[in-house]
């Protein structure tokens, strides 16, 4: 009898702390993070991933990083950021908008020049190449240079290759970088400067022409951060599940690198 009352004892104890691991799961909020559109693809099967370890699935919203600074700074509820570039991370830190401390930046990425699967060129891209002639009176798709990430890095390589002036007109200035990649995709640019990751993932849709020299833009880095006044609980856990080797896995297999955060 004393060995009855042991076991159903036993039993109880472990139904109430599944029980309790149970409310805990439920009473977890899904993460809303804010991210860079270049991370679409990504993101979303690390999504998965994390829902897979039993929390809930992440709400993402993608846009340009531009976009999402300005709407988190209109208190967007946002947990977590990743950007696209150090720019606007910086502009949020400024406004306390971001806690510092949770600040990493272990993503890399390039920058590429694609055409139209069924219409490709070749070109060398170096200094003073002919870009203009090669768009055969056609349009040059890039995020807009004046606030997204990818079009200020596509701004600055042209700058530095030579060619921005004599380019500059034939630009057509997409809100993000993925809706510059749909221009190409679509054939409604002859061109478009792009991530090499959005040409990996539209490899179908989409020929590579090369990929811009690294030195002659800067540093394409995607820093993430939890948003103050979050869900700081929430934000920790998936910013440390991005530093997974689950998560690194799905980031390095669509073209990004890893770097030293």
């Amino acid at each position: 009898m004393r060995r009855l009352r042991l076991v159903v004892c036993a039993v109880l104890a472990t139904l109430a702390g599944l029980a309790g691991a149970a409310a805990a799961v439920a009473q977890e909020k899904p993460v809303r993070v804010y991210a860079a559109s270049s991370l679409t693809d990504a993101l979303n099967q690390i999504g998965d991933l994390y829902a897979k370890h039993g929390h809930p699935r992440p709400v993402i919203v993608y846009a340009a990083s531009s976009t999402l600074a300005r709407q988190i700074e209109q208190g967007a509820p946002a947990d977590v950021f990743i950007s696209a570039d150090e720019a606007w991370m910086d502009y949020l830190e400024t406004r306390k908008l971001i806690d510092p401390a949770t600040r990493a930046s272990t993503l890399a990425n390039q920058l590429a020049l694609v055409a139209p699967a069924d219409r490709p060129f070749a070109l060398a891209i170096g200094k003073d190449m002919d870009l203009k002639g090669a768009l055969k009176g056609g349009k040059l798709a890039m995020g807009d240079p004046d606030s997204v990430p990818a079009g200020k890095y596509g701004k600055a390589a042209l700058e530095t290759l030579g060619i921005w002036p004599g380019i500059a007109s034939s630009v057509v200035r997409a809100e993000n970088v993925r809706a510059a990649l749909l221009f190409v995709e679509r054939g409604e640019a002859a061109a478009g400067v792009v991530y090499l990751t959005d040409r990996i993932i539209a490899k179908d849709k989409v020929a590579l022409v090369g990929v811009f020299p690294a030195e002659s833009h800067p540093p394409i880095s995607y820093p993430s951060a939890a948003v103050s006044g979050g869900d700081r609980p929430a934000a920790s856990s998936f910013l440390a599940f991005l530093d997974s080797p689950e998560a690194r896995a799905v980031f390095t297999r669509l073209g990004f690198r890893i770097q030293p955060s």
